[in-house]
């Protein structure tokens, strides 16, 4: 073999599956790898390390969900994506491909499978994804981010890396927490995913507005919301006096969660692994429809360990919120503490060990080829 192993990241087009393997790319591109991206269009649109290498975008349409006729749809979609990819790796075979889970991972690790061509795969959450669980079987190896992952079928070898962060998270995770003091700011960072932004925008900034002037005084929020959200929820700020930054999307997460005191978000893996990197204290509701309620299983990992306390969708209620809200703000130590708690599981090298895996099996399958 000349050159270095040619590898294929695959992956599913949502941020927490595209965040580890943006990470896991960066390191490869570092070390003289040679890759491509193969994702769907949401995976393209999002702008990353990716924008600056060979890719291939799917036109794959999701199993999940709609009746027969979707059900069709999708099955031919899978066909077609998988007979796609098949000829891509017709004009270049890859050495490795890596699955990061995610439907539009599928058609290539199928596609890898059926022309023996090895594969590994990436699972972010606390739960075996479907796509991944399928395709476990027959994988090089199984790189999990919790020791504790439900659902991985027996026999099948498994890596504990972690659940790797962007590198400027990384690069700022050892800066201390700043507990607010006196009658300083206290800084709330309200982050909800595509589906999960709604019930954030209902319940968040109504539960601030009944704090005691007080609290709400001090209070200064950056809130992430969807378009259709935005007037409302500045609304309910403004009248409340609270000061407020209402966006749909924050490019500067990193330097967000930098000057946060808490966060309230969903309970996703990318979202955790950067809030356990930085040592973020939070309140987490996980989104209650997600699949096999791998977010439920993510945030109890996480309150187990004394880092974020678990609010569940029916228990999420105004009044709820307010109350705890009000018992934390009123003993800043908890969340001194839990911010503690939040770094013991942060895996700030998550990226560095999934690529050397990664690397182990690339050249270990390039000798062999």
């Amino acid at each position: 073999m000349t050159g270095a192993p040619y590898i294929i990241l695959a992956s599913g087009g949502t941020g927490g599956h595209m965040m580890p393997a943006e990470a896991v790319a960066d390191k490869l591109i570092s070390a003289g790898y040679d890759i491509s991206l193969l994702t769907d269009k949401r995976g393209d649109a999002i702008g990353n390390v990716f924008q600056e290498i060979d890719r291939l975008v799917l036109k794959t349409s999701s199993h999940m969900g709609g009746g027969i006729v979707q059900k069709i749809k999708s099955g031919f979609s899978l066909i077609a994506s998988t007979m796609a990819v098949r000829k891509h790796f017709r004009k270049k075979r890859p050495t490795l491909v890596v699955g990061f889970g995610g439907y539009p991972s599928l058609p290539a690790v199928l596609a890898a499978r059926s022309m023996n061509i090895p594969y590994m795969l990436h699972e972010q959450n606390a739960v075996l994804g479907r796509v991944n669980r399928w395709m476990a079987n027959k994988s090089q190896k199984v790189a999990l981010s919790v020791q504790q992952t439900q659902q991985v079928p027996a026999g099948v070898e498994t890596v504990v890396t972690g659940n790797p962060v962007r590198t400027l998270i990384a690069n700022l995770a050892n800066i201390a927490y700043a507990v607010p003091m006196g009658g300083g700011d206290i800084r709330v960072f309200v982050l909800g995913g595509s589906q999960g932004a709604r019930i954030l925008s209902d319940i968040v900034p109504n539960s601030l507005s009944k704090l005691d002037k007080e609290w709400t005084e001090r209070l200064v929020v950056t809130h992430q919301a969807r378009p259709e959200d935005l007037t409302r929820v500045r609304e309910v700020y403004e009248a409340a006096g609270i000061r407020a930054e209402v966006k749909p999307y924050f490019d500067d997460v990193a330097g967000q969660l930098l000057k946060t005191q808490l966060v309230i978000s969903r309970a996703g893996a990318s979202t955790l692994a950067e809030l356990t990197a930085m040592g973020r204290p939070a309140v987490l509701v996980p989104l209650a429809i997600a699949a096999d309620d791998h977010q439920s299983a993510n945030a109890a990992i996480v309150e187990e360990a004394g880092g974020a306390w678990v609010m569940n969708e029916l228990n999420f209620t105004v009044e709820n919120l307010s109350a705890h809200l009000l018992k934390l703000f009123d003993d800043m130590g908890d969340l001194r503490d839990a911010s503690d708690q939040m770094r013991t599981l942060g895996r700030l090298d998550a990226a560095d060990a999934l690529a050397a895996e990664i690397i182990q099996l690339g050249d270990r399958e390039g000798l062999a080829a």
